[in-house]
């Protein structure tokens, strides 16, 4: 996969597909607790975190898992009229999506940074183009 143009708004694509899929799952929870949505998911002005070889090779592995579950739930949602039906399908879909992640062994906030620094480190693009080749 070239990670550039893109396959790098591919990335992003996922990276906010999983976010959104958590809001929409987490909101019940935060709304119980009191506590609002997360504050500033990517802060511009932290330094860059580096991630080992084995965090990346399962992100790597989580994205394309993700990839093939999108592609599931666009077939699934072709021809819906029903709102509440896509609702329900993009919630069972957010629900996969988040699973899949942590069946990779990362967590969905490590699986965010990620996707979230790929937009503006090319030498993490690079490395995560060759895990995903």
């Amino acid at each position: 996969m070239n990670v550039t143009g893109v396959g790098k708004k591919c990335l992003g694509v996922m990276a906010l597909f999983l976010t959104v899929a958590l809001l929409m799952t987490a909101g019940p929870v935060l709304a119980q607790t009191g506590q609002g949505a997360p504050q500033d998911m990517m802060d511009e002005s932290a330094p860059a975190r580096e991630f080992d070889q084995p965090t990346l090779e399962k992100f790597a592995a989580a994205a394309t898992d993700l990839r093939d579950i999108r592609g599931e739930y666009a077939q699934k949602l072709q021809g819906v009229q029903d709102q509440e039906q896509a609702m329900d399908i993009q919630r069972e879909m957010g629900e996969k999506m988040v699973h899949a992640v942590q069946q990779k062994g990362l967590n969905v906030e490590t699986y965010n940074e990620i996707a979230n620094q790929l937009a503006v480190d090319p030498q993490l693009q690079r490395r995560i183009e060759a895990l995903m080749n």
